[in-house]
């Protein structure tokens, strides 16, 4: 069954909006097609973006908090426990089943940033742990996935153990095992993911359709393998890792699918860059912000900006973004620049106007008559939003599974942790180490960007024992007095600061 109601995941088919969209495509409809593949760019209209948006970003610590409060909340029917006592999440608001690890896993890791966690994370993850293949996969018994799925859940299986058992020999053998059979996997394919995914029993690889090739999931296999590598010291992973990203980086065309793969992908180019691996974690950023193929939105939809908010798959048609996709790209972009500083300013002009332009997934910021479902629950945000339908733009809305989005929704709990205002709401201070679980060691660091035309003062505090402030961008040392040290960036200059023992 497919949680998130765009094809197979992992378990088995049923109708669902991905084929609506694909009979779409088969109509003429649909904004792309197989050849755009050759037509596609690597880099190009991502530096349209807008130094600062017209809307000020969310305050997302009102947001989490309102969102935790809600979803946790046994009496809303989507705390749910199964009957083995797993706990799981619907995909949907309006869902009754287990949204899988795509579902479980934002909120688990959510609530481990929010320094929380969940009862039961043991019980719960190891339910999503397949022992006949040795893999994590997003729905329990799954038999079969899709690779973009496949890439996602063992990403968000991995972070979870890194925040709460990388000591644990039982949980580190897991990630061991499932590195073995992705790497079992990838070589049997010849690290060509140009098909729709994987079957587990037929050991072979699956397209039902040819508009659901996913060949971008080689860059989020090389992430997951270097996380992997992280978290086992084994090399086996670290060289898979370089031949994932260095494949991923081969094409000369953009090879999106699914927005996680590629914002994974760069993560992975800038760390191995910064341990000397030659890569181009420049490129893999270029794929990521790109508006021509119609992944990135720019401009406005009916009078509202939509720039920075992200499609979801390629094959669907023009003119369509989600909450999900938005959401889940910024914590493996932000967390890039502290290995390659030249990436900030690229990375928080797009940061700043997808925290802004995020308004539009929540019913308060939209009419009445501009979205599906606005009697529900206004924390919850909707699972996508089009340029225009049944006579309205932008119009929110979500898939044949609901409205609402859970699987999504759950991302504004890592944002809480990951950015704060700086007194003026659109200059922001991101964290670079809340989601860089590949390094859990590093110092505090962190990346600031100013979006006005002139000089703006930011006055940095160092924690007792942190007595020097590193700019990374222009690789010096800032002066500190008394504790403090003045931060003055010019009119769009982005730093990246490291705090240095």
């Amino acid at each position: 069954m497919d949680n998130k109601g765009k094809g197979i995941g992992c378990g088995g088919w049923s109708p669902n909006r991905r084929e609506f969209l694909a009979g779409l495509t088969a109509l003429g409809l649909a904004g792309w097609t197989e050849q755009t593949f050759g037509a596609a760019t690597a880099t190009s209209g991502w530096s349209g973006l807008p130094d600062r948006p017209g809307e000020q970003p969310l305050d997302f610590q009102a947001l989490a908090n309102a969102f935790d409060a809600y979803v946790m909340d046994p009496a809303h029917g989507v705390n749910l426990r199964t009957k083995d006592g797993r706990q799981v999440f619907p995909s949907a608001l309006e869902g009754v089943e287990d949204g899988g690890l795509t579902t479980y896993g934002p909120m688990a890791l959510g609530k481990e940033l929010r320094g929380e966690g969940l009862d039961g994370l043991a019980v719960s993850l190891k339910g999503y742990f397949s022992e006949p293949y040795g893999l994590f996969l997003d729905g329990a018994g799954g038999t079969l996935c899709e690779y973009w799925y496949l890439m996602n859940v063992t990403a968000l299986a991995y972070g979870l153990i890194r925040l709460r058992f990388e000591h644990d020999k039982e949980w580190l053998g897991r990630v061991e095992s499932s590195a073995e059979r992705l790497k079992e996997m990838a070589q049997q394919l010849k690290y060509d993911f140009n098909s729709q995914g994987y079957d587990f029993v037929k050991k072979a690889a699956f397209t039902n359709q040819d508009i659901y090739r996913q060949p971008d999931a080689i860059g989020g296999y090389s992430y997951v393998m270097l996380l992997a590598w992280k978290l086992t010291g084994k090399e086996f992973c670290l060289a898979e890792a370089k031949t994932g990203i260095d494949r991923y980086l081969g094409f000369a065309a953009n090879p999106w699918y699914e927005i996680p793969s590629g914002a994974m992908a760069t993560l992975a180019a800038a760390r191995l860059q910064a341990m000397g691996y030659q890569t181009d974690a420049k490129k893999a950023l270029g794929f990521v912000l790109d508006s021509k193929p119609g992944l990135m939105a720019t401009g406005k939809w009916g009078g509202h900006e939509v720039n920075g908010l992200m499609a979801g798959f390629r094959t669907e048609p023009a003119g369509q973004a989600y909450s999900m996709e938005t959401m889940v790209t910024l914590p493996y972009l932000l967390p890039a620049v502290r290995f390659r500083p030249e990436l900030a300013a690229d990375v928080a002009r797009h940061a700043l106007n997808a925290v802004a332009n995020l308004r539009l997934f929540y019913p308060e910021y939209l009419p009445h008559e501009n979205q599906s479902r606005p009697d529900l629950p206004s924390m919850v945000p909707y699972e996508r939003l089009s340029r225009e339908e049944k006579g309205h733009s932008p119009y929110a809305t979500g898939d044949f599974a609901g409205h609402r989005s859970i699987y999504g929704g759950a991302y504004v709990l890592w944002l809480d942790k990951m950015v704060q205002a700086q007194g003026d709401p659109w200059l922001l201070r991101w964290d670079l180490n809340k989601t860089n679980f590949l390094d859990q060691d590093l110092p505090q660091a962190f990346l600031y960007y100013n979006p006005w035309p002139q000089e703006k003062r930011i006055t940095i505090a160092t924690p007792q024992g942190q007595s020097r402030v590193h700019d990374l961008t222009q690789n010096r040392t800032l002066p500190s007095h008394g504790g403090r040290v003045e931060l003055r960036l010019a009119a769009h200059e982005a730093s990246v600061i490291e705090l240095v023992k």
